[in-house]
């Protein structure tokens, strides 16, 4: 898989407006702090020149006299990153966008069109910079974790050959870990475990000590470079999901196990759902959709799978031979996450993990998802 990043996406859009800004310290100014001004965050040029984030306006300018103070535009922003999403998307179906500018993407199975991944990777910067005039980094590697940290190297494309992951990831210091919680960096590292090298040879049975017994084998697999993660389809938003089924040969809508197949989909996500489209398609092509209303949204797994298998045989007639049923599905509050987040949105989504452990545990028991608190 591609990791691709291109650093200091909001930088490279204002220069990209103004010629006069490259080859300068750049930085926007924090919106949070209106009264006092203050630096949100700066480029490569401004770290070097000692600014950083939270550094009060004035006295940035007595360290850097050429700072240049940018207006921040996050929705130019938002819209530069769903360019990039409908970039990728013409490349390959499957990638995840991450942080602004950052992309990971699958190329296994692209060969017969396009050729080697490590060529389609050199394209698609090349064709990035052209159309947008954006400079990028890649890494190219079957681990996501050593394609990520490859692109951070800052070459035109950083290649991991199959096989040699754990080496290269094992120099890497775990700070660079993704995903990876403050405290247990704090206990690594009073431990001597300060990189990836360090963590390699640990057994999972002693990693589980140390972190989770759940979370440790996805960190076993990321310090080896053993990841493999299936990537979702880039035309999904965040915060939404897809779930299709296709039958072949079509069969009577009595034969379908819809009610099992959705509470595996329900579960599959760890937030509560706050939208849901159920679809499917008979012999014919007909499309039918069923949309759940917010009483059946509250209600436990268990009754919602069934609402789903009742609405279900009562659009489709037994005379219909059916051939697709697909789930639509919005999680958490709802919505994309924005990048000034409503405290309160952040609250109630930190307390989504323990609503679904509930759900899992109480299958049968109304369990009540934190926004429908706040509606009342």
């Amino acid at each position: 898989m591609l990791a691709m990043w291109v650093p200091e996406l909001p930088f490279q859009l204002a220069c990209g407006r103004d010629g006069s800004l490259r080859d300068r310290p750049l930085a926007f100014l924090n919106p949070e702090t209106p009264r006092s001004p203050s630096l949100w965050f700066t480029n490569r040029l401004g770290r070097a020149a000692g600014l950083g984030p939270g550094l009060p306006l004035d006295q940035a300018l007595r360290v850097a006299p050429g700072l240049k103070v940018l207006e921040p535009s996050p929705q130019v922003w938002w819209e530069a990153q769903g360019s990039l999403a409908d970039f990728l998307q013409h490349w390959t179906p499957q990638g995840q966008l991450g942080r602004l500018g950052e992309a990971l993407v699958e190329l296994q199975g692209t060969q017969r069109i396009y050729g080697p991944p490590a060529d389609t990777a050199q394209r698609m910067r090349r064709e990035l910079a052209q159309r947008h005039g954006w400079d990028s980094h890649g890494g190219l590697s079957l681990s996501a974790t050593a394609a990520q940290l490859a692109a951070h190297g800052e070459h035109q494309l950083d290649l991991v050959a199959e096989g040699t992951e754990a080496a290269f990831l094992a120099p890497q210091p775990l700070r660079r870990l993704p995903d990876l919680a403050p405290r247990i960096r704090e206990r690594f590292h009073r431990l001597g475990l300060r990189s990836f090298g360090d963590l390699q040879p640990v057994p999972l049975p002693v990693l589980g000590e140390l972190t989770h017994p759940k979370l440790a084998p996805d960190l076993q697999a990321k310090v080896r470079g053993e990841d493999r993660p299936r990537l979702p389809l880039l035309t999904e938003r965040p915060g939404h999901a897809r779930h299709g089924w296709r039958f072949q040969p079509p069969c009577l809508p009595e034969e379908v196990a819809l009610a099992a197949r959705c509470l595996d989909w329900l579960w599959s996500d760890s937030r509560h759902p706050r939208h849901l489209v159920l679809r499917w398609w008979d012999v014919d092509g007909e499309p039918h959709t069923w949309r759940a209303a917010p009483e059946d949204l509250t209600a436990p797994p268990l009754i919602l799978a069934r609402r789903l298998q009742q609405a279900f045989l009562a659009g489709a007639t037994r005379r219909l031979l059916v051939r697709d049923v697909e789930l639509r599905l919005a999680w958490g509050l709802g919505r994309e996450r924005s990048l000034f987040q409503d405290p309160l949105h952040q609250r109630l989504e930190r307390l989504e993990p323990a609503l679904a452990h509930l759900r899992r545990r109480f299958p049968d028991q109304l369990v009540l998802p934190g926004w429908v608190g706040k509606g009342a």
